[in-house]
């Protein structure tokens, strides 16, 4: 076996690792996925993003984890993902259990029910933006069915009736199988470092100058009891605080959000699909600057952003150190744009094309002299 297939081999046998491991818990039940259809927990996540939730042990659950529910008293099949503000219990003919109070972060009253343990799903985990909108439009709008589905579904079979017709002579087909071989062994993919290097200096130093534009405090903050935090900047930006004593975080209001740029508000309307008795507002404006109240002398870590990643993972990323969400902007869109520019630094050669051209030049060369041609 040569070099070559032992590493695509390799390659293939470290992706279907990766992937068994990634769907296994979803197999399992273990963790699971659902698409946002209200605007409750924005900007947290928006509706179309699909969140992924772990399942827990209620026990472990602590005020301000977001965890997803089956409303009580509400349909089979129907969750909520909120954000607990207290944790309560009750007694029942099975013992103590413990009940959560929820409350989506956009909303402004509090859930008007309570969550027994049992009804838990799980702890949120992960957000994937926008890709509730994606399997939504798959399943009900025809047009981007026929685009997505049906006409590469077209083309795959129109390419399988030509190569039937191209293979349809054993003789012509092992010919043309040989060739292939041939071309394929000659094949390879040359990587031309120094424009490599360039463009990731180059993006990296676009990037970095966009992100530090926009950038707010960062760093170690004492709060008073009313905090001014405003975007100077010419995009979006997200704030986080994390104060040193976590049981602190939700007596910050708010602790997170989203500013305008420069003199401009912005009013998002969102569809309202919410169960009963679950508040979704359908109007949520946002300024340029906000008040944070808090109480005084709060000693916290202060994150800000230019909204150019989910807001989730920003606050996940700040979450271990407030400046590794600019550190990760800066770093996931570098790649981005380094890859989009993948033919530039990696190209396609195919062995001996080079020498072929070398030896028509010099027969040319002999034809000339030959007919003495000048």
């Amino acid at each position: 076996m040569k070099k070559k297939e032992i590493i695509q081999i390799a390659i293939f046998l470290i992706i279907g690792i990766l992937l068994i491991n990634t769907l296994m818990p979803f197999y399992t039940g273990s963790e699971q996925f659902m698409i946002v259809l209200s605007g409750s927990m924005v900007p947290l996540f928006l509706p179309g993003d699909i969140v992924i939730t772990k399942s827990v042990d209620p026990n472990e659950l602590n005020v301000g984890d977001v965890i997803t529910f089956q409303v009580p008293g509400g349909k089979p099949g129907t969750f909520v993902t909120h954000r607990i503000i207290s944790i309560g219990k009750f007694y029942s003919s099975t013992g103590e259990i413990r009940s959560f109070h929820t409350k989506g972060d956009a909303n402004n009253v509090v859930d008007d029910f309570k969550v027994p343990a049992i009804n838990v799903v799980g702890k949120l985990a992960f957000v994937i933006p926008f890709l509730g909108l994606l399997i939504d439009a798959f399943r009900t709008s025809k047009i981007f069915f026929i685009l997505m589905v049906m006409l590469p579904s077209s083309i795959i079979v129109l390419d399988e009736i030509r190569n039937m017709m191209i293979y349809n002579n054993p003789r012509r087909a092992r010919k043309l199988e040989r060739e292939q071989k041939k071309i394929a062994k000659k094949t390879y993919y040359k990587l031309e470092w120094s424009k490599l290097t360039q463009i990731i200096l180059v993006s990296g130093l676009i990037f970095s100058g966009i992100v530090a534009f926009n950038l707010g405090d960062n760093g170690h903050i004492v709060l008073k009891s009313e905090n001014k935090i405003d975007n100077s900047g010419f995009l979006p930006m997200v704030y986080t605080i994390k104060p040193d004593n976590p049981e602190l975080m939700l007596d910050i209001y708010p602790w997170y959000g989203v500013l305008t740029p420069f003199n401009e508000t912005k009013v998002n309307e969102y569809e309202v699909s919410a169960p009963d008795g679950v508040v979704a507002p359908s109007t949520i404006t946002q300024f340029n600057e906000i008040v944070v109240t808090a109480p005084e002398n709060t000693p916290a870590e202060i994150s800000t952003v230019p909204y150019i990643l989910p807001v989730f993972w920003i606050v996940e990323l700040a979450e271990i150190n407030p400046y590794l969400p600019a550190v990760a902007e800066i770093l996931i869109y570098t790649s981005a744009f380094t890859l989009f520019l993948l033919p530039l630094w990696c190209k396609k050669k195919v062995r001996g094309r080079h020498k072929k051209k070398i030896g028509l030049k010099r027969t040319l060369a002999l034809w000339k002299k030959t007919l003495n041609l000048r």
